[in-house]
């Protein structure tokens, strides 16, 4: 996302949407009683009232929203909402429309009030463009799943070939080459569309080292920026053991969706140890806070979108004690798990009773 204008008195901001994180970015900042702004098409009717003689006009609207539906898959985010402002001959004020926001599309947000959780997303939006993405790759025989570590989430993709049994020699040996050159296609891929920085290649066995040596030989440039790592199990399970791994640190530490993993451990180990050092569901975490006590504070989006006049006031606290507070995406593993225990957890300075 590029940050086209910050207006801090007029409670505006102008983004250019450059990829599919940044759609689920505003889908988490913008909410009913917003300004949206954008460039949409309308139906306009033809001075004739001939039967199709309509016509679509692009226009630029601003819509007072109702509601926002993210559509990744398709790559789109609908705004929808009464019509605030655009041209008169084209549009009559009060009645409804819906802004498709897609990739490319300049859309101005004004609010009454900016929440830290919603500049914090701005944010974390626009550094999440200047950072490259992972790609770890979890490879078995004659299967592959591909993650796509990147601004907000964990991209999957599996791929599955028939390689055929040990006395099979010769159609195994074609097959296994064939699901090589597969692997390595759709890491080419993937690295273009992405703007992936490096590539780690995962799993249990020894597909992955013996991978290594076909990529060497194919992509040598490519495989200059992989690495290998070991794992228990395979497929997307190694993919999420790898995202766990602190000597992966150094390649993962600046990504969100690595991030809301590691976060979200390090609460599950204090847990594990009761230590004294977690607490989670709203009641302990509260109390945390009014003590002081909570160093980081981990919000599942889901909650924060719930409960959100009292949760932004918890930030607000947390933040003035020098705290941390980090939001969580649903969608993701740890975001499953933070959920599963409330929804929102923290981790403390010091015990408190």
């Amino acid at each position: 996302m590029k940050l086209l204008l910050k207006d801090a008195r007029r409670g505006l901001v102008r983004v250019l949407v450059e990829n599919l994180d940044d759609l689920w970015y505003l889908s988490q900042v913008v909410r009913a009683g917003d300004i949206v702004k954008a460039k949409t098409t309308r139906r306009v009717k033809s001075k004739d009232d001939r039967p199709g003689s309509d016509e679509r006009r692009t226009v630029t609207l601003a819509v007072s929203v109702e509601k926002v539906e993210f559509h990744g898959d398709a790559g789109t985010l609908r705004v929808l909402g009464i019509i605030e402002e655009g041209p008169e001959d084209v549009v009559a004020f009060g009645t409804h429309h819906t802004l498709a926001i897609e990739l490319d599309s300049v859309i101005t947000i004004v609010k009454r009030e900016w929440f830290a959780s919603d500049l914090s997303r701005l944010d974390d939006a626009v550094k999440s463009a200047l950072r490259p993405k992972v790609i770890i790759v979890s490879l078995d025989e004659g299967e592959a799943s591909f993650g796509v570590v990147g601004g907000s989430k964990v991209k999957y993709y599996d791929l599955s070939v028939t390689i055929g049994g040990k006395y099979s020699t010769g159609s195994r040996d074609k097959n296994k080459s064939d699901f090589y050159r597969q692997v390595l296609e759709f890491i080419e891929n993937l690295t273009q569309k992405e703007g992936a920085s490096a590539v780690i290649l995962a799993g249990p066995g020894f597909e992955k080292d013996n991978f290594l040596e076909y990529l060497k030989e194919k992509n040598g440039a490519l495989a200059s920026k992989a690495a290998v790592e070991n794992t228990g199990s395979g497929g997307r399970n190694a993919i999420a053991e790898v995202l766990k791994r602190p000597a992966l640190k150094s390649v993962l530490e600046n990504l969100n969706a690595a991030e809301d993993v590691n976060l979200v451990n390090k609460l599950l180990e204090h847990i594990g140890r009761d230590d004294g050092l977690a607490v989670y569901g709203l009641h302990d975490v509260e109390n945390a806070v009014s003590l002081g006590a909570l160093d980081l504070l981990l919000i599942a989006d889901t909650s924060l979108v719930e409960q959100r006049a009292f949760i932004e006031e918890l930030i607000r606290v947390v933040r003035n004690a020098k705290g941390r507070f980090h939001i969580v995406n649903h969608d993701g593993e740890a975001g499953q798990q933070l959920k599963a225990i409330g929804g929102i957890a923290g981790i403390l300075r010091f015990k408190i009773k």
